[in-house]
């Protein structure tokens, strides 16, 4: 952990260092700051960095309000698919599904209260439902942009809503299922366009245009509504 004294607060912060050119400060929906780093600069020209940049960091922190954690009880909101369902609790054999307005979740009436049970039940459903599209649409988009990639994770990631590797390994954040089709779709080619350009450039952009022209729109969807998709 890394701390700034500034006219109004202390800045903490974690510094992550990768094969980037660039340096990028992400402030997470908790009011984490991580900025991320190419390998070759020191820590204090990090420093200097984010120094420079307190005022906007600090106006930032300052805007976050907290996103209330679920408490897994009946009537509370869930994300789907850019859809919100109300959770409701049934009895039955376990399971979990979508019917009509209502995310419900099947259990024995003994354990209508435990609601670890049924965050664990919901997030494994989730994680599911995730693999399941977004391996479905990963073969549709592949195919008709032509690419093959290595193999797919699912991952529940703070930062990031996708990433390749060097070898075309996918890795897509599970979270991504909350947001509209459209939305995810985005972010699939955006990940599949990386097995052809492994950088940000214009080209990288005008090839994700292709397949996917309201990416601008979807890339300003995620920013302004990233902090929503939690469990």
């Amino acid at each position: 952990m890394n701390i700034i004294k500034t006219e109004v607060f202390d800045i903490k912060y974690n510094i992550i260092k990768s094969k980037r050119k660039t340096l990028s400060i992400i402030i997470e929906n908790n009011g984490n700051i991580i900025v991320r780093a190419p390998k070759f600069l020191s820590d204090y020209e990090i420093k200097k960095f984010v120094f420079e940049k307190r005022k906007w960091i600090i106006s930032k922190l300052l805007t976050i309000k907290p996103i209330e954690e679920k408490k897994y009880i009946d009537g509370e909101k869930f994300l789907y698919l850019g859809k919100y369902y109300k959770l409701i609790t049934i009895e039955g054999n376990y399971g979990v599904g979508i019917q009509d307005n209502f995310l419900y979740i099947s259990l024995k009436k003994d354990f209508f209260n435990n609601l670890e049970l049924k965050k664990e039940m919901i997030l494994k459903w989730y994680k599911n439902e995730a693999k399941r599209i977004i391996n479905e649409r990963l073969k549709y988009y592949s195919k008709i942009m032509k690419l093959t990639y290595g193999k797919v994770y699912m991952r529940d990631q703070k930062t990031r809503w996708g990433s390749c590797s060097g070898k075309n390994n996918l890795s897509f954040n599970f979270r991504i299922i909350m947001a509209p089709m459209r939305k995810i779709d985005y972010i699939i080619v955006h990940e599949l366009a990386h097995i052809r350009y492994k950088h940000h450039q214009k080209t990288f952009w005008d090839y994700v245009e292709k397949y996917c022209n309201d990416y601008l729109e979807s890339k300003k969807w995620f920013k302004e509504n990233g902090k929503f998709l939690t469990l």
